[in-house]
C-alpha cells in the first residue's frame, strides 16, 4: 500500500511529524488568541477572584521588587515567571496577566494531551498530533458541552481558575521531554550526568507553587527507582547527580529572586503558610479535614463524582504501573514517565488537601489523564489487535477528523467571541486593566483616579493612598502601590503578617476598600475571620462612598459610639462553649476574649466558631462554605463579631475540632450601631465631596 511505503521512509516521517508540531501548536495560538479577544469584553472584575492574586504577583515581579519583603507571592515562583514574558510585552495589565495564564494553560492542555498519546506506543509518530486534537477536543469541548447540557459539574477546563489549579497540575507533561530525554541518555550512556541536567529542570519545577513542586520532585526519585532499580550503582549515582541539579538551580532562582535574602520568603511559604491556611480557608467541618492518616481516605471518596473517580483511577494505575515495572513489564522509559507524571499529579491534588481542606476542586487536575491512565498502562492487551488496524487507517480519514474537530473548536470560541462583542453592554476601554468595562464602572474607575491624583497633589506616596481587603481594579485604576507585602488580607498569613496588615490602619494607609456585605457572601465571612482588622477599620476611618463592589473608607481620627453589652459564656465543655450576647440595641457585637489554659500545641486543634444569630437565621441560602461555620486562630487572644438585635440573643459556639483543651476565659463585649452602607453616595458623588472638602478646608 501506498501509505506503508511512505511511513518506511524516516525522512516522510520526520517532515509528517514536524507538519503535526505545526499544526498543533497553530491551533493552540488560535484558541489562546480567540479566548484573549472575548476577555476584552468579558473580563472579571470580581476582586474575590484568582486574576488579581496572579495580577499582583507578576505586577511586582516586572518592577523587580524584592521577593520575601517587598512581596510575597502566594502562587509561587516558577509558575508565575512563566507568564512574566507575556505579561510584560502585552502591557502589564490586568488583561494581559489574564490572557497570559489563559495561553499558559491551554499549553498545558495541550502538552498533556500530546504527552498522553505519545504513552500509548501503538499509536504511530505522525499520527500522535493528529489524535492530541481529538484528545483535546473530545474532553475540553464536546464532553464539556454535554455535562454543561446535564447540568453536571464538569472538570477539564481551560480557564485559569482560582490559584492558577490547572496550570499546577500541568508542571509534569511540561518537564515529561526533559525527562524522558534524561532517562534514555542513561540507559544508553550508562552515564548518570543527563539527570543532573533534569535536576535542573526540576529545581525550578520545585518552585513552581508549593503543592506542585514537592511531588514533582519526589516522583522524579521514584521514577528513578523503576527505571534503574537493577542496576543500583547508577541508581544511586542518578539519584545525587539528580539531586545535586535541583539544588543548584532552585538555589540560584530564591537567590535571584530575593535579591540573595530567602528568609522573608522561606519564613512566609513555610511557617506562615503552611501554619495558617489549614485553620483558616473553610469548609471547617470534621469530614473536610485530614487530621490523622486514617483521614487520608475521605480524600478519595467525596466530592464531585468525576474528578473524585478520576482521581481513583489514577492512583490504583500509577500503583499497578509500579509493581509492573518491579516485575520488569512495561517500557523502561514509558512505565517511569507513566509512573513520573501521573504521581506528580496525584500528589499535588492531594498535598494542598492534607495541608488545608479536602475539596474535589483540587481533584479535578487529575480527570484527564486519570480517565486516559487504563489505556495507557493496560495498552498491550487492549492494542494487540487493534494495532494493525490503526496502521491500515486511512491518513485521510484521521487528518479529516482531526481537522473537523480542529475546526469546530475554533468555531466554538469564534462564536463565543461574537456572542460576547455583540451582546456586551461593555463600550469603554480601560487602558490600565485592558479590556472594556461598562460605562458606570468606567465612571467608578475614573473616580478612584482622581481621588489618588488628589492625594499625589498632597503629598502622599503610592503606598500610603490606598490599602485594599481584596486587590482590585479600583487598585490598578488608582495607580497606587499597595502598602501590604501580601496585596490582600486572605493572604496574611500568620500572626506577624496579620498584624503587620494591621498596623497599616494606624500608620500608612489613607483610604482602605472593603467589599460590600451585599456583594459577596464571603465579604462576611472574612469580616468575622479578621474582626481584629475591621474592628480597627470602623474604629479609626469612615465610610464616604460605595460602588457595587466597594465601600471606600477614609481615615477620621474619631471613635464611633460603641456600648456594653452583656456577654456570657455557657454550657462549658472540655473542648468548647457556647456565648451568648443580649444587646438593647441592633447593630455589630465585637467580642473579645483572653484565654488561658487552652491546648493549641497540636496542628488539628482547630478553633471553629458557629453563629445561630439574626442574620444566620434569616439567610435563605449559605453565604459561605460552610455557613454558617468560620475557623479563627486558636491564639490567646481571641477577637470576632456577630450581628446582633435588640430583645434576641445571638449564640456562637466555640469548639475544638481534635477535641483539645478550649481553656476558659472571660467574655468581654460591646456594640457598634450598624452602618446604612446602602445610604452612601457612589463612588463618583463620594470622590467629588472630598476633593470640594479637601479644597474648602471643610
Amino acid at each position: 500500500m501506498p501509505e506503508t511505503v511512505a511511513y518506511s521512509d524516516p525522512v516522510a516521517v520526520s517532515q509528517e511529524r514536524r507538519r503535526g508540531w505545526l499544526w498543533l501548536v497553530a491551533l493552540g495560538v488560535v484558541l489562546a488568541g480567540l479566548r484573549g479577544a472575548t476577555l476584552l469584553f468579558d473580563h472579571s472584575l470580581h476582586s474575590i477572584d484568582g486574576a488579581m492574586q496572579t495580577w499582583f504577583a507578576l505586577d511586582n515581579f516586572a518592577d523587580g521588587a524584592k521577593l520575601g519583603d517587598e512581596f510575597q507571592s502566594y502562587l509561587g515562583i516558577t509558575m508565575i515567571l512563566s507568564l512574566l514574558p507575556g505579561f510584560v510585552v502585552l502591557g502589564e495589565t490586568l488583561w494581559a496577566s489574564t490572557f497570559a495564564a489563559y495561553s499558559m494553560v491551554i499549553a498545558g492542555s495541550f502538552a498533556g494531551a500530546y504527552g498522553i498519546v505519545w504513552m500509548v506506543r501503538p499509536v504511530p509518530k505522525s499520527q500522535r498530533w493528529m489524535w492530541a486534537i481529538l484528545l483535546i477536543c473530545g474532553f475540553y469541548y464536546a464532553a464539556s458541552l454535554a455535562a454543561e447540557l446535564l447540568n453536571h459539574p464538569y472538570p477539564a477546563t481551560f480557564e485559569p481558575g482560582v490559584s492558577l489549579r490547572p496550570l499546577r497540575g500541568a508542571l509534569p507533561f511540561f518537564m515529561l521531554p526533559a525527562f524522558v530525554w534524561s532517562i534514555r541518555r542513561v540507559l544508553v550512556t550508562g552515564s548518570p550526568v543527563p539527570t543532573f541536567w533534569l535536576g535542573v529542570v526540576a529545581g525550578l519545577g520545585l518552585l513552581w507553587s508549593n503543592d506542585a513542586g514537592i511531588p514533582l520532585v519526589i516522583a522524579s526519585l521514584a521514577s528513578f527507582f523503576l527505571a534503574f532499580y537493577r542496576q543500583w550503582g547508577l541508581l544511586i549515582k542518578a539519584i545525587l547527580t539528580f539531586i545535586a541539579g535541583v539544588a543548584v538551580s532552585a538555589f540560584a532562582l530564591v537567590m535571584a529572586v530575593t535579591h540573595s535574602d530567602p528568609s522573608g520568603w522561606w519564613q512566609y511559604n513555610f511557617t506562615d503558610v503552611a501554619g495558617d491556611q489549614f485553620w483558616y480557608f473553610g469548609p471547617w467541618s470534621r469530614e473536610s479535614r485530614v487530621l490523622g492518616i486514617t483521614d487520608l481516605p475521605q480524600i478519595f471518596l467525596g466530592g464531585q463524582l468525576l474528578s473524585t473517580l478520576s482521581l481513583i483511577v489514577l492512583t490504583t494505575c500509577v500503583i499497578c504501573s509500579v509493581f509492573r515495572r518491579l516485575k520488569g513489564r512495561g517500557s523502561h522509559v514509558r512505565g517511569s514517565a507513566f509512573v513520573f507524571v501521573g504521581a506528580s499529579i496525584v500528589g499535588t491534588a492531594v498535598l494542598p488537601q492534607i495541608g488545608g481542606h479536602i475539596g474535589s476542586e483540587y481533584n479535578a487536575i487529575t480527570f484527564v489523564l486519570g480517565f486516559c491512565a487504563p489505556i495507557i498502562v493496560f495498552q498491550k492487551a487492549l492494542f494487540s489487535r487493534a494495532k494493525p488496524l490503526m496502521r491500515r487507517l486511512p491518513k485521510l480519514a484521521l487528518t479529516a477528523a482531526a481537522a473537523i474537530a480542529a475546526l469546530a473548536m475554533i468555531a466554538i470560541d469564534a462564536g463565543s467571541l461574537v456572542s460576547n462583542a455583540q451582546g456586551t453592554d461593555r463600550t469603554v476601554f480601560h487602558e490600565k486593566l485592558g479590556f472594556y468595562v461598562t460605562p458606570k464602572a468606567a465612571e467608578d474607575l475614573a473616580a478612584i483616579k482622581r481621588f489618588s491624583s488628589e492625594l499625589e497633589e498632597r503629598g502622599f506616596p503610592e503606598d500610603q493612598r490606598l490599602l485594599s481587603v481584596y486587590t482590585s481594579a479600583l487598585d490598578i485604576a488608582a495607580d497606587v502601590e499597595s502598602p501590604s507585602p501580601v496585596g490582600s488580607l486572605i493572604h496574611a498569613l500568620g500572626e506577624q503578617n496579620r498584624m503587620a496588615f494591621n498596623e497599616l490602619l494606624f500608620s500608612k494607609a489613607v483610604a482602605v476598600t472593603t467589599i460590600a456585605p451585599e456583594y459577596s457572601g464571603w465579604a462576611e465571612w472574612n469580616t468575622r475571620a479578621n474582626w481584629s482588622f475591621f474592628r480597627n477599620v470602623r474604629d479609626l476611618y469612615r465610610p464616604v462612598a460605595r460602588s457595587d463592589q466597594h465601600i471606600l473608607w477614609i481615615r477620621s481620627g474619631g471613635n464611633p459610639r460603641a456600648q456594653d453589652v452583656e456577654c456570657q459564656v455557657a454550657d462549658w465543655r472540655f473542648d468548647g462553649f457556647d456565648v451568648v450576647i443580649k444587646s438593647p440595641k441592633t447593630g455589630v457585637a465585637s467580642l473579645f476574649f483572653d484565654r488561658e489554659g487552652f491546648d493549641a500545641s497540636s496542628r488539628s486543634a482547630l478553633l471553629t466558631v458557629t453563629e445561630d444569630s439574626p442574620f444566620t437565621r434569616s439567610a435563605t441560602e449559605p453565604h459561605w462554605s460552610d455557613f454558617p461555620r468560620y475557623g479563627i486562630a486558636n491564639s490567646r487572644i481571641v477577637e470576632v463579631s456577630a450581628p446582633v438585635e435588640a430583645g434576641e440573643a445571638t449564640r456562637l459556639t466555640f469548639n475544638v475540632m481534635d477535641g483539645s483543651a478550649i481553656g476558659w476565659a472571660e467574655c468581654f463585649a460591646r456594640v457598634y450601631e450598624p452602618i446604612e452602607f446602602d445610604a452612601l453616595p457612589s463612588l463618583s458623588e463620594g470622590v467629588d465631596q472630598l476633593i470640594a472638602e479637601a479644597e474648602t478646608g471643610a
